[in-house]
């Protein structure tokens, strides 16, 4: 066992010390601030102790030993906590921003991730989640009228680790600027336009021109805002004139009816016109066609003919007589009566003769008085 020394054999007469140690040090007094570095140099000393289970002097005793081991086991836990608080996950959709006390370190992706609890801190910013931001208001249009019109925005933050870091940091309220943006724009496009485009022709080029204009000044801003669309919901004009504006639409609809109805029937009768003239063009390419080898034909023939002609001119008159009569009167009907030397009136009823087209007609005696008719012969040639 080490004796305990009692600092009063140190003490000199009068029963003061001096503040000499046995081994001939000074204590000095404390002056100016605690030094940090000796502070921390004891609490590593005093861990040290804990964990290595020995005190100051001497083997611990059993009451001692137990309640080291019970801090040890409290070390521990608050050590395995302060791990614990500092995981987190994040989302598919989410970005996580993490800081420092207070200043930007970086941007964390979807996942399991850690930082240091009491130090660093972070804020979660859905990337996916699409907003809507709704104006109205009445607005002065190009040509001096007024107009009541009312717009939806729909935008969200962007998905790039700068564009979340902007939203966080570069203004300090993102959707107040892009709404004051949004009207900015709502303004200038109405005032250059007039009434009539922005309740008819041009709703949709106006609300496009919104929507960039819009762009364009969160741009400048470095928000971090992206604009997905912008919608005009309503564009009306003041009770005073809505009546005679109500009459202008109402036209304005029936004349884009009638528009597409002359071109769905422009669209049905040119391509049958066109057609139409195709086939007439092709029908008479045909027949010049024809009509030059007929002639080309008749010419050939008549070249052949000519020279029996010269020879026999008078057989060929008959022949070419004969033959022409032959094609005449083969396509219709024939009725050849003799009468001989008699002067009997012959009474021929040709309505019932010519019965059919292409027919010989027949005589009956039916058909024929039998007083004054006789009996003609028939001859087809």
């Amino acid at each position: 066992m080490v004796e305990k020394i009692s600092p009063v054999l140190w003490e000199k007469p009068g029963g003061q010390s001096g503040g000499e140690n046995p081994w001939g040090s000074k204590q000095k007094k404390e002056e100016g601030p605690p030094d940090l570095d000796q502070i921390f140099r004891d609490l590593n000393k005093k861990i040290r102790k804990i964990f290595s289970g020995s005190g100051g002097g001497g083997s611990p005793t059993g009451e001692g030993k137990v309640f080291r081991d019970f801090n040890r086991v409290i070390f521990l836990g608050l050590v395995i906590l302060y791990v614990l608080s500092g995981i987190y996950i994040v989302e598919p959709p989410e970005r996580a921003v993490v800081t420092r006390f207070g200043e930007y370190v970086k941007t964390k992706g979807p996942g399991p991730h850690w930082l240091l609890p009491l130090i660093e801190s972070k804020e979660i910013v859905n990337v996916e989640q699409v907003a809507t931001s709704d104006h109205n208001g009445l607005m002065l249009t190009r040509d001096g009228n007024i107009v009541s019109v009312g717009v939806a925005v729909q935008y969200r933050v962007g998905a790039k680790n700068e564009d979340v870091r902007a939203y966080l940091f570069n203004v300090a309220n993102p959707v107040r600027s892009l709404n004051q943006s949004t009207e900015s724009a709502l303004r200038q496009v109405i005032g250059q336009s007039t009434m009539d485009e922005v309740l008819t022709s041009k709703r949709s080029e106006i609300a496009q021109a919104i929507k960039e204009q819009t762009i364009e000044t969160l741009a400048n801003y470095h928000t971090g805002i992206w604009v997905l669309d912008v919608v005009m919901q309503f564009a009306k004009a003041p009770d005073e004139v809505r009546a005679a504006f109500d009459e202008v639409i109402k036209a304005s609809a029936d004349e884009e009816r009638l528009v597409n109805q002359a071109r769905g029937y422009e669209n049905e009768v040119i391509p049958k016109a066109k057609g139409t003239a195709e086939r007439l063009k092709n029908e008479a390419l045909g027949y010049k066609e024809e009509m030059i080898l007929v002639a080309e034909g008749n010419v050939a023939r008549f070249n052949l003919v000519l020279p029996q002609y010269s020879k026999s001119p008078k057989v060929m008159q008959t022949r070419m007589y004969l033959d022409t009569m032959e094609q005449v009167l083969s396509n219709i009907s024939k009725v050849v009566v003799d009468a001989g030397e008699g002067n009997n009136l012959i009474y021929l009823p040709l309505d019932r003769l010519m019965v059919g087209k292409g027919k010989e007609p027949v005589l009956s005696p039916e058909t024929m008085s039998s007083s004054a008719v006789n009996q003609p012969r028939e001859k087809t040639q």
